[in-house]
């Protein structure tokens, strides 16, 4: 009964250092690599001249450009029991979103959450080299 508690304790301490790190983890530049709609490759809309990012601050802002949407800025929080992020836009609240995040090595995985609209949507993004 102590191994199996003992063994327990430890799951649930990695579990909540992992979630912990997410807030972390995020603050960087990524690069958008792929737009997934409705199970399709919508990359060439939504990222024509595959230049779009966001970056992360460790402020709580972010920054995000490239074409075809342009410059936007905000603020971002991230729910680390939900491992969730919320991105909140200066360009006003029709621009904000809610997203299930999964970072695996150097890529971020996005899953629009919150609407019929956002959840037939998956970014994947890659962290730009420093």
């Amino acid at each position: 009964m102590k191994k199996f508690i003992s063994l327990s304790l430890i799951a649930i301490s990695v579990s909540l250092q992992a979630q912990e790190d997410l807030s972390k983890s995020i603050q960087a530049k990524w690069m958008m690599e792929k737009v997934v709609q409705d199970g399709n490759d919508v990359s060439g809309e939504h990222n024509p001249q595959s230049n779009r990012y966001i970056v992360f601050k460790k402020d709580g802002s972010f920054e995000s450009g490239g074409e075809p949407y342009g410059r936007n800025t905000g603020k971002y929080f991230v729910d680390e029991s939900k491992a969730s992020l919320r991105l909140d836009s200066d360009a006003g609240e029709e621009d904000d979103s809610t997203w299930s995040i999964e970072i695996k090595e150097n890529k971020m995985i996005w899953t629009g959450v919150g609407s019929e609209w956002a959840e037939r949507f998956i970014i994947i993004y890659t962290k730009a080299e420093k």
